[in-house]
């Protein structure tokens, strides 16, 4: 969890430094950024995962 509040502050730091030395609209930044991560990072992450599904239920059969 500390991990996780550490990653915020330093991304929200990062966001505001590109807005006040490179005029970069974080406003704009955002929406475009989450498009771009569900167009072509979360199909593989989603892929990778259904590969492994096989894979993990014959090696963990659960027996009713």
């Amino acid at each position: 969890m500390k991990k996780l509040i550490i990653g915020t502050i330093v991304l929200f730091a990062l966001l505001v430094l590109l807005s006040f030395f490179f005029n970069i609209n974080i406003l704009y930044l955002f929406p475009n950024v989450i498009e771009w991560s569900t167009k072509f990072i979360l199909p593989w992450i989603i892929l990778y995962w259904v590969i492994r599904l096989p894979k993990f239920s014959k090696t963990n059969k659960v027996v009713a």
